[in-house]
């Protein structure tokens, strides 16, 4: 697999299990220490700029006049104290005592009132945010702790104790802050983790689609000792089984080739010089009808062991390597068409067959260049006529069609089949030979059966020359 050294060392554990416990771990530990890097010092620089006596009492004082400001704006009384409830919801983190019984309170002319008596009556006033983790008596007593203040009413004055906490707001920002990035550097821990794993398991995949697609030579390379190692490890084992396995295969098929194509030749060599011995023979004359018997029967028996070796060299192409034995070359298709049509033809006319030549489409003139193995080639059209001299039915016309349309130059040959072939024994090897030849040196060759008919189609791509030439000269250019 691709290189993931930087990765490597951290997820050699023997388990996927075990590295995400591990990952758990430390996005744990890196969550708290997020938290405590942002809570601590935000926490010091509040104490030692924001809860100072100074700016406590400024905020206090601030809120004093705020809430005198109130107070006159609505010409509140006695009998309104209530309302000043409205200005501590604008208000939430301010604790408001008021004490009403104006005979208990002796009055003076100083910025600050005296402590109210026992007998003093308490409204208390809390701001919405007060719940259960600020004690109600430990704000009581720092607001009477900050000292008692005046505040005029429409019909007479009051005195108050009042006590602020908005440092609490901001030590419940920051401390949400902090939470949320500690639980987010908790996710992306985990999401780290999983992502590596991810793209372990997608490299993973490309590599097993390279080597069943394309290159079964491809190595898979596997890193840690986890899950998916393994499980690389293992498809690694099995990729080089497969290709030992089809590197053997190839290699008996190769050795199955050339031990037919040997022996092919090696039978056909002396057959035919025994085919020239039995031509000889038979031209002197034998008045002895047994022997002449004898050698009828010789060559039938030597015609049959050339046909078996035939069949053999045909079934090598059909399903053995061929490699080597391609030659591609170009020629003029007018021409070697011509060569190859021409004498099967005549010989078939000269057998009794009726056979009729179409040319359709574009005229195949000379200077039509196609690139072909003209050997192989040749088997194709033998192998065509062969097949028409065993199966086609002599008393209907054959239809041999040759055109050139659409940058193809298309042999087309209809028959109709005999009688007395009908259930004949065959295997197609001669077929599956065209088809196999077909494409190595043309674009294809097919064929269909459609009721006592039969054709076949030989399908091959050409250019003229003059286009050649001009594609010469631009890559000279």
């Amino acid at each position: 697999m691709t290189d993931y050294k930087e990765h490597g060392d951290r997820y050699k554990s023997r388990s996927l299990y075990f590295g995400l416990f591990r990952s758990i771990i430390a996005g744990a530990i890196f969550a708290v220490i997020t938290y405590l890097v942002i809570v601590i010092p935000a926490a010091v620089i509040i104490h030692e700029t924001y809860e100072t006596k100074e700016k406590k009492l400024e905020r206090r004082e601030g809120y004093l006049t705020d809430l005198q400001s109130f107070v006159t704006e609505n010409g509140l009384g006695n009998e309104d104290i209530d309302s000043i409830g409205d200005w501590i919801r604008e208000n939430p983190y301010v604790y408001l005592l008021v004490y009403t019984n104006p005979s208990a309170v002796p009055m003076a002319l100083l910025p600050e009132a005296p402590t109210p008596s026992d007998e003093a009556r308490v409204i208390e006033f809390s701001g919405q945010r007060i719940d259960d983790s600020i004690d109600r008596d430990d704000l009581i007593k720092a607001a009477r702790r900050n000292g008692y203040f005046y505040l005029e009413l429409a019909d007479g004055d009051v005195v108050v104790a009042i006590n602020e906490y908005t440092e609490d707001f901001y030590y419940v920002t920051f401390n949400t802050i902090s939470l949320i990035l500690g639980a987010v550097a908790f996710i992306l821990s985990i999401v780290n983790y999983l992502r590596v794993i991810i793209e372990r398991i997608k490299r993973f995949e490309s590599d097993v689609t390279i080597v069943s697609e394309m290159d079964m030579s491809y190595e898979i390379v596997s890193e840690g000792a986890d899950e998916i190692s393994k499980l690389s490890t293992n498809v690694e084992r099995m990729r080089k089984r497969m290709l030992e396995h089809i590197t053997s295969e190839q290699e008996a098929r190769q050795a199955n080739t050339e031990l037919i194509t040997s022996i092919s030749h090696d039978i056909r060599t002396p057959l035919t010089v025994l085919m020239g011995y039995i031509e000889m023979m038979k031209e002197r004359e034998c008045e002895d009808e047994v022997m002449a018997g004898y050698i009828s029967a010789t060559e039938s028996t030597a015609l049959r062991l050339k046909q078996l070796s035939d069949d053999m060299f045909k079934y090598s192409l059909a399903f053995g390597d061929t490699k080597g034995m391609i030659n591609l070359e170009e020629y003029d298709a007018y021409t070697i068409f011509d060569q190859m049509i021409s004498e099967h033809v005549v010989l078939m006319r000269e057998m009794g067959y009726d056979i009729h030549v179409m040319a359709t489409g574009e005229r195949i003139d000379e200077g039509c260049i196609i690139v072909t193995d003209a050997q192989n080639l040749m088997r194709i059209v033998d192998n065509i006529f062969s097949n028409l001299r065993k199966y086609a039915d002599p008393e209907h016309a054959i239809l041999l069609t040759l055109e050139a349309k659409g940058g193809k130059i298309i042999f087309e040959c209809e028959n109709k089949v005999r009688p007395d072939t009908e259930g004949a024994e065959s295997n197609g090897i001669g077929l599956k030979t065209c088809q196999r030849l077909a494409s190595l040196i043309a674009d294809r060759f097919d064929y269909k059966r459609e009721g006592d008919y039969f054709t076949c189609r030989l399908v091959l791509d050409y250019r003229h020359s003059y286009l050649m030439a001009e594609d010469d000269e631009e890559t000279e250019e």
